[in-house]
């Protein structure tokens, strides 16, 4: 009830009264009393949106996720010297046949600017690397690859993080230090183990200092070409599959989710060429324990991981084409030995992309607007050579009003067995419609 009475309050306060209420200068009320140098500002949006799909093993439908949700920027400045940012969610419906009722402080953070120098604390969302859609330098915050949303952005999530930036044009370095590990969300509850497995959780390290991240990028900007070389060091949001367990008198083993420590060496770089764009991205990910351990099998090889793609627009229409590869270095092929663990190893290279020594993947984003901009019609092409996984996504969205769209699509997943979409397929595939109003 507290939540819902802050919302209402911030709804309230942004919509009574005008933004110069809280002046960029301080000065006297009618009563004397003086007012703080604030400024703000406040927006957001309310949507509905609904999921539906196939019912998995049965040849039925029902619904997947259906819910309404409330959204709120808020962005308040004190003078040149700093500002504080926060979004909020609040979101209530039913997903995966139950109800769903969530508050969440998306991002919340302060910032102070001293000359060439930017501070940033608290709970954020960072996003490196200049590919469309595939990042291999993207290792600071974690993602949901469970979100139900018509809106990529939303599978990202954020952490508790301390971030500096230091300008020195053409220069821009980039410094963050992560105190605490956050796990991406992983569909694990939707992939099938046998019958002696149970799932005991998440075993996350603590906020000991030992256990934080460190990552360090320097950004190159010039009028026609942009690139940058970074390094992380630290736990990866995405974690593997751990046996916390074995209880030999009722042969059940308990397995975790469990994360592990990499160094990751990346670079990008964006340019044009005419009329083309041109985009690049590549890490060299190294483990920091030892791997070929029997004792981890959680952490996948030492990998290298590339993209390269085109994008070109011409007038209403434009499309990105992407090449995406990864080399599995020290690759062994699985061979089963009839152990219960035969199901773990298949489990995490599943999860790591690692089933392959060398694969290879494309993806193609075109898209077209019409009516002045007011219907976009968008398809996501994602398909794996090596695994033959699939995504098809096409998305048709129309602006009503200025502030009212529309949205019709489907998000559908492919591939065969001991695939990660040819696991998820059936549960996460899906048709959606939404409807959402901004202000």
């Amino acid at each position: 009830m507290i939540r819902i009475i802050l919302i209402l309050s911030l709804i309230f306060i942004g919509s009574a009264y005008p933004q110069d209420f809280f002046n960029d200068e301080e000065g006297s009320s009618e009563s004397g009393i003086l007012l703080p140098s604030i400024s703000y500002e406040l927006n957001g949006f309310i949507r509905g949106a609904f999921f539906g799909g196939k019912v998995v093993d049965k040849e039925d439908f029902e619904m997947k996720s259906g819910y309404g949700e409330l959204g709120l920027k808020i962005k308040a400045r004190k003078g040149r010297f700093g500002d504080g940012f926060a979004e909020i969610r609040f979101r209530r419906g039913s997903e995966f046949n139950q109800t769903l009722s969530e508050f969440n402080l998306r991002e919340g953070y302060i910032s102070a600017y001293v000359g060439n120098l930017d501070f940033h604390l608290g709970h954020q969302i960072v996003v490196w690397g200049r590919a469309d859609g595939f990042n291999p330098t993207n290792n600071i915050t974690p993602q949901n690859m469970l979100a139900r949303s018509t809106d990529e952005d939303d599978r990202r999530e954020g952490n508790f993080l301390v971030r500096t930036l230091y300008h020195c044009h053409p220069l821009r370095v980039e410094g963050i230090w992560v105190p605490q590990y956050a796990p991406s969300v992983l569909p694990i509850q939707l992939i099938p183990f046998p019958d002696f497995v149970r799932m005991g959780g998440a075993d996350n390290p603590d906020a000991n200092f030992k256990n934080s991240s460190v990552a360090l990028k320097i950004d190159l900007e010039l009028s026609r070409f942009d690139g940058s070389i970074s390094f992380f060091r630290g736990y990866m949001p995405l974690p593997g599959i751990f046996v916390s367990s074995f209880d030999l008198t009722s042969f059940i083993a308990t397995v975790v989710t469990k994360p592990y420590k990499m160094q990751v060496l990346g670079c990008d770089f964006s340019t044009t060429l005419g009329s083309f764009g041109f985009r690049g991205e590549t890490a060299y990910r190294d483990p920091v324990e030892d791997y070929q351990s029997e004792s981890n099998p959680h952490i996948p090889n030492p990998d290298i991981q590339y993209v390269l793609g085109m994008d070109k627009t011409k007038g209403d229409f434009s499309v990105v084409v992407q090449y995406i590869g990864r080399y599995v270095i020290n690759f062994k092929e699985f061979k089963p030995t009839g152990s219960p663990l035969d199901e773990l190893e298949i489990k995490n290279r599943m999860i790591s992309s690692q089933q392959d020594e060398i694969s290879h993947a494309v993806f193609l984003r075109p898209s077209l607007a019409l009516f002045h901009e007011t219907l976009n019609i968008e398809i996501i092409r994602y398909y794996s050579f090596t695994t033959e996984e699939g995504l098809f996504r096409p998305l048709i969205s129309y602006s009503l009003t200025d502030a009212l769209t529309m949205k019709i699509g489907a998000e559908l997943y492919s591939g065969p067995e001991n695939t990660l979409f040819g696991t998820i397929d059936e549960s996460l595939s899906s048709f959606f419609v939404e409807l959402k109003t901004s202000f």
